[in-house]
């Protein structure tokens, strides 16, 4: 556990979950009780609750917020059953009450505002607000280059042997062009993300990403029925900012910001614009 000069007690643990451990970094208040709790959710292959690294400490000064590995990520162990959208829903409602919350915000990056719309549409109740940075929500929106290299990767023989290799960075990074994505990043965000990519287990790899070629979210977007704000870079190539500004126009009482010289990962590449923009939608 260690204590900013800002005021937060930051610390890391492993939580269990019906007979799983996950990895959970947590930021608190020293002096103040908090105004409520905060739910951070990563996003794919090459994040885990790392990400939010720059911006935790600050959510922690009035909230309780909370960063968990998603299962099969950075720590955390993987799932038991097939790594779908349904299963990690499920997982999430899972912590939820391991966590002991009743009502909260969320917020969810990338893939993990995949995971954010779903609840969303189906646990409004436990929401007070929504924040999604980037949400992949539709595969079609998705760079051509994830459907060829995806279709080409998930075939028996290639789905064992590539995700293994010293080429898997090459895969992800530069030939879906998330290269450009990553451009911003400090060096020591690379090297984290390259870590988490060479680790993630290949049934995470290739499961969540053969689900995402599919996706089509707007249907649960449309139900969404608490206040949401919708962040991407205006650079970003894996989610492009025209697709969240129609998000935007798709889920009611949702406001969208595109944030200049920025790419997909808002939250490691400009974590004060972030800042700036969440806290006061948080605070009301």
């Amino acid at each position: 556990m260690t204590v900013t000069p800002g005021g937060t007690r930051v610390k890391e643990r492993y939580l269990e979950v019906k007979g799983r451990q996950v990895y959970v970094r947590e930021a608190l208040p020293v002096s103040s009780q908090p105004q409520g709790t905060v739910l951070l959710l990563h996003g794919w292959v090459g994040t885990s609750s790392w990400m939010f690294r720059h911006v935790l400490p600050t959510l922690g000064r009035n909230f309780w917020a909370v960063a968990p590995d998603l299962p099969g990520f950075g720590r955390s162990q993987p799932l038991r059953r097939r790594p779908t959208l349904d299963a990690y829903t499920h997982f999430l409602a899972e912590l939820i009450e391991a966590l002991g919350l009743s009502r909260f915000h969320l917020i969810g990056a990338s893939v993990g505002g995949t995971l954010a719309i779903v609840y969303a549409s189906r646990y409004p109740e436990r929401l007070r607000r929504l924040v999604l940075v980037g949400p992949v929500y539709r595969g079609e929106y998705l760079p051509r280059r994830f459907h060829w290299i995806f279709r080409l990767v998930d075939r028996p023989g290639l789905r064992e042997i590539i995700p293994k290799a010293p080429i898997k960075w090459w895969l992800i990074v530069r030939r879906l062009d998330m290269g450009r994505d990553t451009r911003h990043l400090l060096r020591e965000d690379k090297g984290l993300m390259a870590r988490d990519i060479m680790r993630v287990p290949n049934q995470t790899l290739i499961g969540v990403g053969r689900q995402l070629l599919a996706i089509d979210l707007e249907g649960e977007a449309r139900r969404i029925c608490v206040p949401t704000l919708v962040l991407d870079g205006e650079e970003a190539r894996m989610v492009p900012a025209w697709a969240s500004r129609r998000l935007a126009t798709v889920i009611p009482q949702a406001q969208c910001h595109i944030i200049a010289d920025c790419g997909h990962n808002v939250v490691l590449e400009k974590p004060k614009e972030f800042l700036r923009l969440t806290l006061p939608f948080l605070q009301g």
